[in-house]
């Protein structure tokens, strides 16, 4: 291993720093990203692991976008337009709605500290379920406001209680359709009878919709035709899933321009790089890489939730990329278990679901593998 060069870097806190910075940062919890194959290819000494903990896109980005990025790989060393013109013009055409209705992020993970940015305060709410994707909490504490969590109702997000919970501090209510980590979604009934009660509050509507482009189910809720009908209500969506473009950041809102104008006022300049816009573009124009990856994930899906219902696991039903299940051993040793092995899932202690691990579905031989590896600690353990 080479050895780094250097003196030894000391890390003494000044005894004055918890008196200067903002009271809520210490209580920011740190993002827990699903672990890189590399790390554990390092720390394990495994040649070749598997990765199924981010639901990333296992067929890779697509091919037209490949293309794109190097075509413009050559321009890297000047600053891209930093409204990216060319690509919410994309996405507005897409979506039949106008450019200065599109706001782009350094993943939409960016839109997310951004609406927190504008519209709370250290006296603001936010209503989030409590076992979704943390960035939701962590973007609220980011400005001091206080996180409301409602517990989930049958593994999916509880309409009427968020409601219920809707107070005069009440600024952002964050909802997740496929949510993270359960894959179950939020009906078009469901949808229409809850904006219709908030008509009248002074509330912002986050409709985060990353894995929207997997959803089967005709009852599921589509976000966008409801940014034309209610002001308070911003859909957020995705390159990093089914477009394979996790690696390059790159995420969206739908809404009314009023509030795209005061998001742009907060957001950073030049926050969507040159290939990535670029890419997005090309990704956009590539149904043949959205066809394979649907393609994939149906018979994957498919297989995995057989296999390990056949095992006797709790499988909650998903449409995602991804399956939510509760192993009948401890999910942590079948975590620990599976690394051993190669297999990278994501063990769910993080969202407040410990018993449970979320796994991508991947190829056909990266989803044989994950059983064969299961199967194998199951007959270890008997």
């Amino acid at each position: 291993m080479r050895k780094e060069q250097g003196f030894e870097m000391k890390n003494k806190q000044p005894s004055w720093v918890n008196e200067v910075i903002q009271p809520y940062v210490s209580t920011i919890p740190p993002y827990v990203p699903g672990k890189p194959v590399a790390e554990v290819q390092r720390e394990l000494g495994i040649k070749k692991a598997i990765k199924l903990a981010s639901n990333e896109n296992a067929l890779g980005p697509s091919p037209m976008a490949v293309a794109a990025i190097r075509k413009q790989v050559l321009g890297a060393h000047i600053y891209p337009e930093s409204s990216a013109p060319d690509l919410r013009l994309k996405i507005a055409e897409k979506y039949s709605v106008g450019s200065d209705n599109v706001i782009l992020g350094n993943g939409s993970d960016e839109i997310m500290q951004m609406l927190a940015h504008v519209f709370l305060t250290t006296q603001d709410e936010a209503i989030i379920a409590e076992n979704s994707f943390s960035m939701y909490r962590i973007v609220t504490r980011l400005f001091g406001a206080k996180p409301v969590f409602i517990h989930l109702k049958s593994y999916h997000l509880d309409l009427e209680a968020t409601l219920d919970a809707v107070t005069d501090s009440t600024r952002i209510i964050f909802l997740a359709s496929p949510n993270s980590p359960t894959g179950t979604i939020i009906t078009k009934k469901q949808l229409d009878n809850f904006l219709k009660e908030l008509e009248s509050r002074k509330v912002i509507v986050v409709f985060d919709e990353a894995y929207a482009e997997y959803v089967n189910s005709p009852k599921a809720a589509n976000g966008i035709p409801y940014v034309s009908k209610y002001p308070n209500v911003i859909v957020l969506r995705t390159f990093s899933k089914i477009y394979g473009l996790a690696g390059l950041r790159v995420g969206y809102g739908l809404a009314q321009k009023w509030m795209i104008d005061l998001l742009n006022r907060v957001r950073a300049p030049f926050n969507v790089n040159l290939l990535a816009q670029a890419a997005a573009v090309a990704a956009l124009d590539d149904n043949e890489h959205v066809r394979r990856s649907l393609e994939m994930n149906s018979s994957g899906m498919a297989f995995v939730s057989s296999a390990l219902e056949d095992f006797g696991f709790e499988v909650i039903p998903s449409q995602a990329n991804f399956l939510t299940f509760a192993p009948t051993l401890d999910a942590g040793m079948v975590y620990d278990e599976l690394l051993k092995k190669g297999i990278i899932v994501r063990r769910l202690a993080s969202f407040g679901m410990p018993s449970y691990i979320r796994v991508t579905i991947g190829t056909e031989s990266q989803n044989e593998a994950f059983i064969n590896k299961l199967r194998l600690i199951i007959n270890e353990k008997k």
